[in-house]
């Protein structure tokens, strides 16, 4: 099957924006004070992640009727022989959260640090939340799903910028909820969303969309800047600036040693059904 336009997509782009918009918008309501009212924090939050993934499934299911897609785009996520070195890279998050405090207590006028080692239980559970809500709830949706359609018009570098864009205007609501996002800058949150998502084109495109490896890197980030934020009490806006600094190193790097148009060292091209416009699928 074809497509012969980019009508999926685009639906897919405005469904999640319109869907994430109407999920926090009683927190917004009550944050204004227009509304009175207790937010269900955990399960609005779940329910507004996973918007990303629940939307790419309609639009599979509804829009481009493909029998058994919604299966190939879940079965991305059995993918896990990878080489050890990617395993690596997706959880390299974490030691660029270690690098952006470092960079903190370097430039920043402060104190000597105190040290608030949280406990297991605490990071367990950390882990757990930064794995089930915005790592396994987006990824098919963006990578899986919206990566692969945009490269088939686009070359790597200018697709993982287009979405890099949107995935950072998907987390824009936050910033009216009153939960502390509003005391950073939205521009170097988004721009750090953009460094991510050209990491995680060059993954993708390196591993044949391997859905195990992107969530368990952006799981990483927001598990590695909560904890060191909790550790050290960095405050959010200076973690995401050092942060922004330190991925956009890593960006750069990225596409010096792979080239804009593939992201990727592999001989051929790039591993997406043109016709289809998704992966290829899982042998």
């Amino acid at each position: 099957m074809r497509n012969s336009t980019n009508k999926p997509l685009i639906v897919f782009f405005i469904l999640s924006l319109a869907i994430i918009s109407l999920v926090a918008l009683p927190g917004i309501l009550v944050h204004y004070g227009v509304i009175e009212m207790e937010i269900p924090f955990i399960p609005i939050a779940i329910l507004g992640s996973w918007s990303p993934n629940l939307v790419a499934f309609f639009v599979i299911a509804f829009i481009l009727k493909k029998k058994g897609g919604v299966k190939e785009l879940l079965r991305r996520w059995t993918m896990f022989k990878a080489s050890p070195k990617w395993y690596l890279a997706a959880i390299s998050p974490i030691a660029v959260s270690l690098l952006a405090a470092l960079l903190y207590f370097m430039f920043d006028p402060q104190p000597a640090p105190a040290t608030n080692f949280p406990g297991i239980p605490f990071l367990l559970g950390f882990l757990i939340i930064s794995l089930i809500t915005g790592a396994m709830g987006e990824e098919l949706g963006w990578r899986g799903f919206a990566l692969p359609w945009l490269q088939t018009r686009f070359n790597a570098l200018g697709s993982s910028l287009i979405l890099g864009v949107i995935w950072g205007l998907w987390h824009l609501p936050l910033w009216f909820t009153g939960m502390g996002w509003e005391e950073t800058s939205f521009w170097l949150f988004s721009w750090v969303g953009i460094a991510m998502t050209v990491i995680l084109t060059w993954m993708c495109n390196s591993t044949r969309g391997n859905m195990v490896l992107v969530t368990l890197f952006h799981m990483s980030y927001n598990f590695g800047m909560g904890m060191v934020s909790e550790i050290w009490s960095i405050p959010l806006d200076r973690i995401i600036l050092y942060s922004a600094v330190v991925f956009s190193a890593y960006m750069l790097i990225v596409i010096v040693a792979n080239g804009p148009a593939k992201l990727s060292r592999i001989k051929g091209g790039l591993p997406i059904d043109p016709n289809k416009k998704s992966w290829t699928e899982i042998d």
